[in-house]
């Protein structure tokens, strides 16, 4: 399985593997079977991520989840 997506998102998906592999698995799981395929984290700062399972290309996706005041046209 493929995983890509935002650099600083990626990092902090590999501290959970690190510290958390049980919490990761649930990440994973909740992508996967979730309605939106996706599932909310949080970083080490705070900051919310959003990983994606996209199942017709068999990966999974990092992104940060945007707040109130951001517009999606980024």
């Amino acid at each position: 399985m493929n995983l890509t997506g935002d650099a600083v998102g990626l990092v902090e998906l590999k501290k959970i593997k690190e510290e958390r592999k049980d919490f990761l698995r649930f990440l994973i799981t909740e992508a996967k079977t979730s309605f939106a395929r996706r599932a909310e984290f949080r970083g080490r700062d705070g900051r919310r991520w959003y990983l994606y399972f996209d199942g017709q290309r068999n990966e999974l996706r990092v992104e940060p989840a945007r707040t109130a005041g951001e517009s999606s046209s980024d």
